[in-house]
């Protein structure tokens, strides 16, 4: 019984040091390990934080696949546009968005990003509140046991009262062609020949 709580307590030690924030500003991704979870944009320092990377050079590569691959990852930003950058064809099971300041009324020139795999979706506005979606609930999606993507229109970054979502269920051909043709996404982590897909905007 004491092997079992210690065990139960070394898990959740590394469940909480495996959070995993990001920071994205117009110039700047930040990606950080911290050992506990942090308030609303709050500064990351070195006590709480620690082995900070600066993954600023995948904005600059933004027509190959994302290396982000995370159980659980927090973003805040000043920056939907990078944000959009950083999350395309990466792969997160749970996912919080929080944006850090109003959006200026700058139009984005990426009209969607898709993130595979994901399970569930917060989204954090300031002065507005936050969204809480199930990815498939509408179609009763299975989460072990069938491929998901979400492919998020980047307005849900830039703030807005109500989101919405529908999911359709789709076949990949031999090809590896999906029947939306204009959606681009990496292939590598679904090899499977039935998809559900879900958009959010």
């Amino acid at each position: 019984m004491i092997l079992c709580s210690q065990m139960s307590f070394a898990a959740l030690f590394c469940i909480l040091w495996l959070a995993s924030p990001a920071y994205v500003t117009e110039r700047n991704v930040y990606m950080c390990t911290c050992a506990q979870d942090l308030g609303f944009c709050e500064k990351m320092n070195s006590s709480e934080c620690n082995n900070c990377k600066d993954q600023s050079s995948v904005l600059q590569r933004a027509e190959n696949p994302s290396p982000v691959q995370k159980k659980h990852l927090t973003v805040w930003y000043t920056s939907p546009l990078n944000v959009a950058l950083l999350l395309n064809n990466s792969e997160v099971r749970h996912l919080s968005l929080v944006q850090c300041k109003p959006a200026d009324d700058q139009p984005i020139p990426v009209e969607y990003f898709t993130v595979q795999r994901l399970e569930t979706l917060k989204v954090t506005y300031p002065f507005i509140g936050s969204h809480n979606v199930f990815i498939g609930k509408d179609r009763d999606a299975p989460y072990q046991e069938e491929a998901r993507i979400a492919v998020i229109h980047t307005s849900v970054l830039t703030g807005k009262s109500q989101l919405k979502s529908y999911t359709v269920q789709t076949e990949v051909d031999r090809r590896g062609m999906m029947s939306f043709p204009d959606i681009f996404m990496s292939r590598v982590a679904l090899p499977e020949m039935r998809i559900f897909v879900t958009f959010l905007y």
